[in-house]
C-alpha cells in the first residue's frame, strides 16, 4: 500500500512541476529578450554619444563634421549666413585678387643689424639688451607675407596705403598666419597689406625682449619698402597703418608711439583688444559673466564699477605682473629677486628694486609715449574680456582727449577676448561695424590721389 500511495503521489505532482518549469522558462526567455533589448539600446546610446563627442572634439580642434567640410563654419540658417557674408567673415583668405608674396626675409642674408639706439630711446646693456644682432641670423620668424592687389599695381606712381598686421599670443606664441584674414580682406579693398612674424619672448633666452621686437618691426617695414621699390612703386608715396590683435595690438601701439625713424609715414593705428599698460589698475573685467558695462569710455563709470565690485582684477596674484614685465626685459631679474619685490599685500611699490624694474618696463608701456596730436587710433574691445580688461580703453581715451588725438571704438559688449561672437546678431553687427570703420579710417587718413 505504501508503494501504491507513493506511485499515486508522484503521478499527481508531475503536471504541477511541469507547469512551474514552463513558467520559469518563459520568464527566463522574456528576461533574456529584455536584457538583449537593453544592451542594444545602451550600445546605440554609446555610439551616438561617441559620435557627438567626436564632433565636439573636431569643432574644438578647428575641424568640422564631414557634412560641413565644405563650409568655413556651420551656420544655423540662410539669414544667419547672409549676416556673416555682410560682415565679411566668410571671405576665404586664399581667394585674393592680387599678388601674394610669401615669406620675404626682413634683410639680405637673413641678418638684421641691432638698432636699439635708433628707436628714440637709448637702451643700455644693463636693462637686458645684451644681444648684438648676430642671433638674428637665419631666424625663421623674421619673415613676412606681402599682399599686393592688382589695383595697387596699376597705380605705382600714385599714393598707396599699406596695412601691416601683427599677431597676438601673449608675446610668447602665435604666428603671422593668425592675422591673414585681415590682410586678405583689405587687400581685396585695394590696400597693400602684410603680416609680420617676430621673435616671441621666452624666459629661457635673455636676448629675447620687447625692444628686440621693436627692431624687428622696423626691419620688416624697411624690407617692405625695399620690396615695393623693387616692384617700381614710388617709395615717397607709400603710407602705413599698423595694427594688431591682443599682444600684437600692444606692439603696434608701442611702435607707433615710440618710432622715430619714419621709414614709411604711419597714418593710423588699429588696436584690437590690446593692452595699453602693464599697471594693475588697468586690468579689470566684469566680476559676473554677462554683467557687462554699457559704457567703457567714461573713466568715472569704469572706476565706480571697480569700487562697487562690478569689475574685478583679472589676476589676483600680482606676481604675474612682475613676471610679464620681467619677460619684456629679457628676464633681467631672477625669480628670487621678483619675490623679494613682494610681501603679503602684493607688490612693494616703494621697493628700490621694483622701482628700478618699473623705470625700465615703462619703456614698453604704450600710454607713456602718447604725445600731442597722436596718431589716430581705431579700437575694438569686448565687454566680457577675461584676458585684457575693459578698463584699458577709458584710460587710452582720456589720454587722447588730453593730447588732442582722434580715437574711435567698436565696443562688443557681450564678447570675450576673441572679440568675434559669431553666434550672436549683435556680434555680427559689431564685426561689420569694425570692418567699415577700418575702411573709413583708411579712406580718411591715407592720401587719395
Amino acid at each position: 500500500m505504501e508503494h501504491t500511495n507513493n506511485s499515486i503521489s508522484t503521478k499527481n505532482e508531475t503536471p504541477e512541476n511541469s507547469n512551474r518549469s514552463d513558467k520559469k522558462l518563459k520568464i527566463l526567455i522574456i528576461s533574456l529578450i529584455l536584457t538583449i533589448i537593453i544592451i542594444i539600446g545602451l550600445l546605440i546610446g554609446i555610439i551616438i554619444l561617441a559620435v557627438k563627442k567626436k564632433e565636439v572634439k573636431n569643432e574644438k580642434n578647428g575641424e568640422e563634421p564631414k557634412e560641413n567640410a565644405q563650409r568655413e563654419i556651420p551656420l544655423p540658417s540662410q539669414s544667419q549666413q547672409q549676416l556673416y557674408e555682410k560682415a565679411g567673415y566668410l571671405e576665404p583668405w586664399y581667394d585674393l585678387y592680387g599678388n601674394k608674396t610669401i615669406n620675404i626675409s626682413y634683410a639680405e642674408n637673413n641678418l638684421i643689424s641691432n638698432s636699439y639706439k635708433i628707436n628714440g630711446i637709448n637702451y643700455k646693456e644693463e636693462i637686458g639688451n645684451l644681444n648684438n644682432g648676430n642671433d638674428y641670423q637665419k631666424n625663421e620668424r623674421n619673415v613676412y607675407n606681402l599682399y599686393i592687389p592688382y589695383s595697387s599695381l596699376k597705380r605705382k606712381n600714385r599714393h598707396n596705403g599699406i596695412i601691416l598686421m601683427i599677431h597676438g599670443g601673449s608675446w610668447i606664441e602665435g604666428k603671422k598666419e593668425d592675422v591673414e584674414s585681415f590682410a586678405s580682406r583689405y587687400a581685396k579693398q585695394g590696400y597693400i597689406t602684410a603680416t609680420i612674424g617676430y621673435t616671441v619672448l621666452s624666459d629661457k633666452y635673455t636676448e629675447y625682449n620687447i625692444f628686440r621686437i621693436m627692431d624687428e618691426i622696423s626691419a620688416c617695414i624697411k624690407s617692405i619698402k625695399k620690396e615695393l621699390k623693387s616692384q617700381e612703386f614710388d617709395e615717397a608715396k607709400l603710407e602705413l597703418a599698423i595694427g594688431g590683435v591682443s599682444a600684437g595690438a600692444h606692439l603696434a601701439l608701442l611702435y607707433g608711439y615710440t618710432n622715430k625713424e619714419n621709414i614709411i609715414p604711419i597714418k593710423f593705428l588699429i588696436n584690437v583688444v590690446g593692452p595699453i599698460s602693464l599697471e594693475i589698475p588697468y586690468w579689470y573685467t566684469p566680476s559676473i559673466n554677462n554683467d557687462t558695462l554699457e559704457n567703457i569710455e567714461d573713466k568715472n563709470v569704469v572706476e565706480n564699477a571697480i569700487k562697487n565690485g562690478k569689475l574685478k582684477r583679472i589676476f589676483d596674484n600680482e606676481y604675474l605682473w612682475l613676471y610679464v614685465m620681467n619677460l619684456f626685459l629679457g628676464s633681467k631679474y631672477n625669480a628670487i629677486e621678483l619675490l623679494m619685490m613682494m610681501d603679503g599685500n602684493g607688490i612693494k611699490t616703494n621697493d628700490a628694486k621694483y622701482k628700478e624694474m618699473f623705470e625700465i618696463a615703462k619703456n614698453a608701456i604704450p600710454i607713456y609715449f602718447i604725445e600731442d596730436n597722436p596718431i589716430p587710433v581705431l579700437c575694438e574691445y569686448g565687454g566680457n574680456d577675461s584676458v585684457v580688461g575693459v578698463a584699458q580703453y577709458c584710460y587710452l581715451k582720456e589720454k587722447y582727449e588730453q593730447k588732442g588725438g582722434v580715437i574711435d571704438l567698436v565696443y562688443m559688449r557681450y564678447a570675450g577676448h576673441e572679440v568675434y561672437h559669431h553666434d550672436t546678431e549683435q556680434g555680427i553687427i559689431a564685426m561689420k561695424e569694425m570692418n567699415f570703420k577700418i575702411l573709413d579710417f583708411a579712406n580718411k587718413y591715407f592720401t587719395n590721389d
